[in-house]
């Protein structure tokens, strides 16, 4: 009987001990699992103390407050560690167990890997474009290595692939499109002139509906151009668009895309 009162009294004070240590009772269970997912380590409805820059951080990325606080929580853990640097959608997403929430941050990775594309292959046709007008007069910089690079990449060409289109011709295009680039070869280009009122950010658009990689357009194998009389040149209508024209670079004959 003293030896049962023993273990009660015993077991009391560490209860108590617990207690005041405010320590929970799992702690003792020797577990040593690490915690990944964001829906059970992080508090969804913890205020989100950022700064003003983070504030602003988190719309350029389309995410709300919350979901920033819930990314520096993950950062700050073992995710931290295994991919430093990782952006925030991802790290959002890979790190979420709630499948709703999962699916919100997805939908708004591709959107901003959209826009990223878009804006990507906007800025390749304004470089393009400043490349083609570097190349006809003196140069503004001494950049001789890009040039000849560039001349080299042109001159090893045998054919040119011209694709007459307007930017708002998307999905009566595209069967069309994919036709003419899955013929492209290692010594063809396809050249891509834009005609009406296209801008680059539009050209942007219309090359990443098409799926265009701008890796693809930076390596010069297709090119975005506004058309600036081209159509002329290749004797294309420009009222009865889209058109394919192909030239023969030793030659300089054109024909029609057959």
């Amino acid at each position: 009987m003293h030896f049962g009162k023993a273990v009660l009294i015993s077991s009391a004070v560490v209860l108590s001990t617990m207690v005041q240590a405010q320590v929970s009772p799992s702690a003792f269970s020797g577990s040593s699992q690490i915690d990944t997912s964001s829906s059970s380590s992080v508090d969804r409805n913890s205020p989100a103390a950022l700064t003003n820059e983070e504030k602003s951080l988190a719309k350029q990325w389309m995410l709300e407050e919350r979901d920033w606080t819930k990314y520096k929580q993950i950062m700050s853990g073992p995710r931290g560690v295994w991919s430093p640097g990782l952006d925030p959608l991802t790290a959002l997403g890979v790190s979420e167990t709630d499948p709703k929430e999962r699916a919100r941050y997805a939908e708004i990775w591709m959107k901003v890997e959209s826009r990223r594309m878009e804006l990507e292959l906007a800025f390749e046709v304004e470089r393009q474009k400043a490349a083609q007008q570097l190349l006809g007069t003196q140069p503004v910089i001494d950049n001789r290595e890009w040039i000849e690079d560039w001349n080299r990449k042109y001159n090893s060409m045998t054919q040119y692939i011209g694709f007459f289109v307007t930017d708002d011709c998307l999905e009566d295009c595209e069967d069309l499109f994919h036709e003419v680039s899955a013929s492209v070869s290692r010594t063809a280009r396809l050249d891509i002139w834009f005609a009406g009122d296209a801008t680059a950010e539009s050209i942007g658009h219309w090359a990443n509906h098409m799926k265009i990689d701008p890796e693809i357009v930076r390596a010069r194998k297709v090119t975005l151009n506004f058309e600036s009389g081209k159509a002329a040149e290749f004797g294309v209508d420009l009222s009865r668009l889209p058109a394919v024209k192909v030239m023969d670079v030793e030659t300089g004959q054109i024909r029609d895309y057959e």
